[in-house]
């Protein structure tokens, strides 16, 4: 009857490697874990600054600047995590908006942009792959 020392001495090579790649997945699996949680946390730093340029003025005595609008109101795209939240506030700033923000012909550029943002998140908002990437978020 083989004894424990002879077990393991006839599969050192095969304990050895579990001892080896069992840390070093553990290590990556942490790694990945906290970059993860680093790019979460910056993804939400860079929404929230983008409905701050949004809504406010860089400065109180100067008008809002309608490129960067625009730029801020097609960049909410890219974020599908927040994609309701975006949709309530586009969709209130636009009822706000549409009736005395700015010289018509720039406002109806901001009024367009922020019709095709609406378009764009509501047709991608409920897609399976949506879905899947909310639940593979943890959202």
């Amino acid at each position: 009857m083989p004894t424990v020392w002879q077990w393991l001495n006839n599969n050192a090579g095969a304990l050895g490697l579990i001892f080896v790649v069992v840390p070093l997945m553990w290590s990556v699996w942490q790694y990945l874990r906290f970059k993860r949680q680093e790019l979460r946390a910056e993804r939400f730093k860079t929404y929230h600054d983008l409905i701050k340029q949004l809504v406010e003025r860089e400065e109180a005595d100067k008008p809002k600047m309608l490129d960067r609008q625009l730029a801020v109101v097609f960049e909410l795209r890219r974020f599908p995590e927040y994609f309701e939240p975006s949709l309530r506030i586009i969709k209130g700033l636009r009822e706000g908006w549409s009736k005395d923000y700015g010289p018509v012909e720039k406002r109806s550029r901001l009024m367009e942009e922020m019709d095709a943002t609406i378009k764009h998140i509501e047709k991608n908002a409920n897609t399976w792959m949506h879905r899947i990437l909310q639940a593979a978020r943890g959202l």
